[in-house]
C-alpha cells in the first residue's frame, strides 16, 4: 500500500465528508424505521433489510466478492462482520427493554470504546490530548438524549452497552480488514453475516405471520434501509476507514444523534429540548476541535482521492 503520507486538508475533509454523508443517511433512517415498525417486527425488518442489501452487493459485485473471499482467511473479515450483526440485534433488543433516549445515548459511546479497543487489540497509540474532547462529547451526547427522566441501568441499558461495544469492534476490526480487502468485499461480508444471524433470530423470537401484514410504506422504508442505510452507508464507512482511524470515524459519527433529532422534528414533529440544543452545540464544537487536532498529524494512505 506504500508508505503513509500525512493528510492534506482536502483529503481529510474528503474522508470526513463520507462519514457525515453516512450520518445524514442514518439520520433519515432512524425516524423512518418507526414507520416500518407499525407493521413489521424488528428482527424481520433486519432479516429482510440485510438479505436485500446482500443480494444487491452480489448482483453488482458478486464475482469480485466470491473470487476475493475464496483466497482470504475468514479471520480477516469475520470479526468485524460478527460485531456488526451483534450491534444491530442487540440494539433491537435494547429498544424493547428501555427507552430510545437511553439507547441513543449509549449507542454513541464508541467515541470512547473504539480507541480503547484499538489500543488493546492492535496496540494503536492514542494521544492524551483527545481525552478531554471525548469526555466533552459524552456530556454533549447525554444532554442531547436527555428527556428529563431518570437514567436507570437495567438489562436494556446493558444490552445497549453491548451495542456500543459491538459497533466499536466493527469499526476497529473493520479498519484492520481493509488493510487486505476493499470496501466492497468488507461491506458485503458484513451485510451477509448480519442477514445470516438475524434470520434465525426472527424465526425464534417473532411470528412469521407479520410478513403478510406489511404495508406498502413499510416495504418502502425497508428498501431505504437496505439500499441507503446498508449498501451505501457501509460503503461510505468502509471507504473512510481505509484512510482514517476508527477513533476518528467514531467521533464523526456522533453527529448522527443531532441529524436524527433534526429530521425527527421535520418528519415526526419531535421537539428538541434546550438541553438537547446545548448538547448538539457541544458535540459540533468538539468535532471542530478534533478536526483541528487530527489535521495536524493524521496519516492517510497515499491512494486517497
Amino acid at each position: 500500500m506504500g508508505n503513509p503520507v500525512y493528510a492534506t486538508c482536502r483529503s481529510l475533509k474528503y474522508c470526513m465528508g463520507l462519514i457525515l454523508f453516512q450520518s445524514v443517511i442514518y439520520g433519515f433512517g432512524n425516524p423512518l424505521t418507526k414507520i416500518a415498525f407499525e407493521s413489521i417486527t424488528p428482527f424481520w425488518c433486519l432479516s429482510i433489510r440485510f438479505t436485500i442489501a446482500f443480494a444487491v452487493f452480489m448482483i453488482f459485485f458478486g464475482r469480485h466478492i466470491i473470487e476475493t473471499l475464496k483466497y482470504v482467511n475468514p479471520k480477516v473479515y469475520l470479526p468485524a462482520s460478527i460485531c456488526m450483526a451483534v450491534a444491530y440485534i442487540s440494539c433491537n433488543l435494547a429498544l424493547n427493554w428501555t427507552s430510545a433516549t437511553n439507547v441513543g445515548f449509549l449507542m454513541s459511546l464508541p467515541v470512547i470504546f473504539a480507541p480503547i479497543l484499538a489500543l488493546i487489540a492492535y496496540r494503536v497509540k492514542y494521544k492524551l490530548i483527545h481525552i478531554p474532547v471525548q469526555i466533552a462529547v459524552v456530556i454533549g451526547l447525554y444532554l442531547l438524549c436527555y428527556d428529563g427522566s431518570s437514567f436507570v441501568f437495567g438489562k436494556g441499558e446493558i444490552t445497549a452497552l453491548i451495542t456500543a461495544i459491538s459497533i466499536s469492534g466493527a469499526l476497529v476490526f473493520g479498519e484492520e480488514s481493509l488493510k487486505e480487502l476493499d470496501a466492497v468485499v468488507v461491506s458485503a461480508a458484513q451485510a451477509g453475516i448480519t442477514a445470516l444471524i438475524s434470520f434465525p433470530c426472527a424465526l425464534i423470537f417473532e411470528n412469521m405471520g407479520v410478513l403478510k401484514q406489511m404495508t406498502l410504506p413499510a416495504w418502502a422504508v425497508v428498501l431505504y434501509l437496505a439500499i441507503f442505510c446498508t449498501n451505501i452507508a457501509y460503503m461510505l464507512q468502509n471507504s473512510a476507514l481505509k484512510y482514517i482511524s476508527a477513533s476518528t470515524v467514531s467521533m464523526l459519527q456522533c453527529t448522527q444523534p443531532i441529524l436524527t433529532a433534526i429530521i425527527s422534528y421535520l418528519l415526526l414533529k419531535e421537539k428538541l429540548s434546550t438541553e438537547g440544543i446545548i448538547g448538539a452545540a457541544v458535540i459540533i464544537i468538539c468535532i471542530i476541535i478534533e478536526n483541528k487536532i487530527i489535521s495536524k498529524k493524521q496519516p492517510l494512505n497515499e491512494n486517497v482521492v
